[in-house]
This record gives C-alpha cells, sequence and structure tokens, in this order.
C-alpha cells in the first residue's frame, strides 16, 4: 500500500483573523452600523433637498400659470429670491407679461435686472421697448441674425451702405433682408 503524505496546512492565518475578530467584534459592529446610519442620513438629506427644490419650482409654475394682471406678474417677478438659479428667467418672462399688460416702465426695470443667458434677450427686448440699446455690440451673439437686421434699422446715412452690405453678405436667403429690401430704405 502506498502511503499518503500528509499534507500540513497553516492555519495560522485564519487563527489570527478569528482570533482579531473575537477581540474587536463591538469595534466592527459598531463601525457598521455608524456607516449604514451616515448612508441612510445622507439619503434622507439629499431626498429632503430635492423635494424642497421642487416645491419651489412648484410654485414658480403655478404663479407662473395664473399671471393676469400686474399684481398677479409682481408676485411671480417676486419669486426670484426664493429661486436664484431661475432669476434671469423670472425677470424675462414678468417683463413680457408686463409688457402685455402695458406697463413698460416695471417690464424695463425687469429687463434690466436680466444677465447671464437671458442677456442677449433681454437687450433685444429693452430694444424693441426703444431703449438705447446698440445693435453692434451684439452682431457676434446667438441672435446675429436678427441683431444685423437691427443695425441696418438704426443706422444712419454715413453707414447704411455698409450695414446693409454685410447683412446681404452673411445672409443673402434672410427674410429680414427681404423686408430691408423692400423698404428701399437706401
Amino acid at each position: 500500500m502506498a502511503k499518503k503524505d500528509k499534507i500540513n496546512i497553516d492555519n495560522t492565518g485564519v487563527d489570527k483573523l478569528e482570533a482579531f475578530m473575537q477581540n474587536n467584534i463591538k469595534m466592527i459592529v459598531i463601525l457598521i452600523s455608524a456607516l449604514v446610519v451616515l448612508f441612510i442620513a445622507v439619503y434622507l438629506g439629499y431626498t429632503a433637498y430635492g423635494i424642497s427644490k421642487n416645491k419651489k419650482i412648484d410654485s414658480l409654475s403655478a404663479a407662473e400659470m395664473i399671471m393676469i394682471d400686474n399684481s398677479s406678474v409682481d408676485t411671480f417677478a417676486a419669486l426670484s429670491s426664493t429661486v436664484p438659479s431661475l432669476k434671469d428667467y423670472i425677470a424675462v418672462r414678468s417683463a413680457g407679461m408686463y409688457h402685455m399688460y402695458d406697463n413698460s416702465e416695471k417690464a424695463v426695470s425687469e429687463l434690466k435686472k436680466a444677465g447671464g443667458r437671458f442677456s442677449e434677450l433681454s437687450a433685444g427686448m429693452l430694444y424693441d421697448l426703444g431703449q438705447n440699446v446698440v445693435p453692434a455690440n451684439y452682431l457676434q451673439g446667438e441672435m446675429r441674425e436678427l441683431w444685423y437686421y437691427r443695425n441696418v434699422l438704426s443706422s444712419n446715412d454715413n453707414n447704411i451702405d455698409t450695414n446693409i452690405n454685410n447683412f446681404k453678405m452673411l445672409y443673402p436667403e434672410s427674410q429680414l433682408l427681404t423686408l430691408v429690401e423692400n423698404w428701399n430704405i437706401k
């Protein structure tokens, strides 16, 4: 018969782990419990923040839907302090409603508050309300074609030909160019 060799398995690593677990079981349970409690607290905080933000946006939407007169527009405009990330939108939107209700002074006041992504739109609305806005300052903006058109309209006799030619060169298919040509303002 063949003799089987005994395999010695060194259990010292397992023994050390068991000894560590036995000596530190309270600390391990406390650490795992603390991590679970921390995770739950962060989750609840994040959820509460999201709910709070959604409530603010819901109140903003509700106020936007009931703008039926100047006082309701005032209420909507006042909400810009509650949702600072939307203050520029609120300013432009309330300005449009003020203008619709024939309150140009408040419309201009709100448009001057707008900035950020709405600054060019605000400037365009100010121009349309007769405020002193120089169209040439916005020729590189997002609404270039409209600003070139406004630049032609606000040109004086010295530079009208240059402005019309620039407009023709950049936007030959523009409906706004057709309007300029139909008016024959040269």
